[in-house]
């Protein structure tokens, strides 16, 4: 198992930055967060893309910091940030960083019943589907067949 791997299968960002507050590596979901790709950031410092980071607090201090809540423009996000030591020295920095959206989300989906879970999903497919037919009833009998339920059944799932 590889490193790599294991950091690109969280659902958390993940953000590593060397002692001069350079980014080494970030995960898809941090890139995603960013809105830039690795091979773009790739060696410049994080304050480029996130201007009140703490990485280089942290890098300088050796002290982590855990559990912030950070809002940047329409993102708020959990955030940690933990010094990496190597032979008595901090190497650098990890950020690990959790949308509050995919927490809420999260704690939503462990409080449903997988009823619960199933109408949601069902209610999106129609939505969905409904999105690509259109809303008129000759776009409800294409979703419907679609989907593989009646026009009735569209319309019940549509109610709950």
């Amino acid at each position: 198992m590889q490193v790599h791997s294991v950091l690109e299968s969280l659902q958390q960002g993940i953000l590593i930055c060397d002692q001069h507050s350079r980014i080494v590596f970030f995960n898809q979901v941090y890139g995603d967060f960013i809105g830039v790709p690795l091979e773009t950031a790739k060696g410049h410092k994080i304050t480029e893309y996130r201007k009140s980071a703490i990485a280089p607090e942290v890098i300088e201090s050796g002290i982590p910091v855990e559990g912030m809540v950070r809002r940047e423009g329409a993102q708020e996000y959990f955030a940690s940030v933990y010094p990496i030591w190597e032979e008595n020295h901090i190497r650098g920095s990890i950020s690990i960083v959790t949308s509050l959206v995919q927490f809420e989300q999260r704690e939503t989906k462990a409080h449903m019943t997988l009823e619960e879970r199933v109408r949601r999903f069902e209610r999106q497919e129609i939505q969905n589907t409904l999105l690509l037919y259109g809303q008129d009833m000759e776009g409800k009998r294409k979703a419907a067949k679609e989907l593989g339920i009646s026009l009735a059944t569209l319309y019940n799932k549509m109610k709950e």
